[in-house]
Protein backbone atom coordinates (compact mmCIF):
# COMPACT_ATOMS: atom_id res chain seq x y z
CA UNK A 1 0.00 0.00 0.00
CA UNK A 2 1.15 3.63 -0.51
CA UNK A 3 0.80 5.98 1.09
CA UNK A 4 0.94 9.54 -0.27
CA UNK A 5 2.34 8.12 -3.28
CA UNK A 6 5.35 6.51 -0.95
CA UNK A 7 6.60 3.33 -1.98
CA UNK A 8 6.55 0.09 0.40
CA UNK A 9 9.29 -0.86 2.37
CA UNK A 10 9.58 -4.64 3.50
CA UNK A 11 12.13 -4.55 6.48
CA UNK A 12 13.23 -7.82 7.67
CA UNK A 13 11.93 -10.10 10.44
CA UNK A 14 13.60 -9.95 13.55
CA UNK A 15 13.90 -13.11 14.56
CA UNK A 16 12.48 -13.78 18.69
CA UNK A 17 14.49 -13.73 21.46
CA UNK A 18 14.42 -17.12 23.70
CA UNK A 19 13.24 -17.22 27.26
CA UNK A 20 16.90 -18.66 28.30
CA UNK A 21 18.59 -15.60 26.20
CA UNK A 22 16.52 -13.49 27.90
CA UNK A 23 17.05 -14.71 31.26
CA UNK A 24 20.84 -14.93 30.65
CA UNK A 25 20.93 -11.36 29.32
CA UNK A 26 19.14 -10.44 33.34
CA UNK A 27 21.55 -12.45 34.41
CA UNK A 28 24.32 -10.96 33.14
CA UNK A 29 23.28 -7.00 34.39
CA UNK A 30 22.80 -8.72 37.76
CA UNK A 31 26.05 -9.84 37.78
CA UNK A 32 27.80 -6.32 36.60
CA UNK A 33 25.55 -4.96 39.12
CA UNK A 34 26.43 -7.43 42.18
CA UNK A 35 30.48 -7.11 40.93
CA UNK A 36 30.25 -3.28 40.62
CA UNK A 37 28.08 -2.77 44.50
CA UNK A 38 30.85 -5.40 45.94
CA UNK A 39 34.14 -4.37 44.07
CA UNK A 40 33.18 -0.37 43.09
CA UNK A 41 35.29 -1.71 40.03
CA UNK A 42 33.25 -2.93 36.59
CA UNK A 43 33.97 -6.37 35.05
CA UNK A 44 36.59 -6.42 32.71
CA UNK A 45 34.82 -9.18 30.56
CA UNK A 46 32.36 -9.27 28.48
CA UNK A 47 28.54 -11.21 28.76
CA UNK A 48 30.33 -14.17 26.68
CA UNK A 49 32.91 -14.82 28.84
CA UNK A 50 30.50 -14.79 31.65
CA UNK A 51 27.91 -17.27 29.98
CA UNK A 52 30.64 -19.48 28.90
CA UNK A 53 32.32 -19.75 32.85
CA UNK A 54 28.58 -20.14 34.06
CA UNK A 55 26.47 -21.88 31.32
CA UNK A 56 25.80 -24.96 33.47
CA UNK A 57 24.24 -22.84 36.74
CA UNK A 58 22.53 -20.74 33.69
CA UNK A 59 20.71 -23.86 32.77
CA UNK A 60 20.15 -25.31 35.78
CA UNK A 61 18.36 -21.94 37.33
CA UNK A 62 16.81 -21.22 34.11
CA UNK A 63 15.11 -24.73 33.96
CA UNK A 64 14.89 -24.24 37.93
CA UNK A 65 12.50 -21.63 37.30
CA UNK A 66 10.44 -22.52 34.51
CA UNK A 67 9.83 -25.31 37.54
CA UNK A 68 8.39 -22.67 39.78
Amino acid sequence: MDIGGLPTINLPITPEISGFRQFCNEKWYEHKDEILLWTGNVVDYDAKYYYNKHRWLLKAMYKEQKND
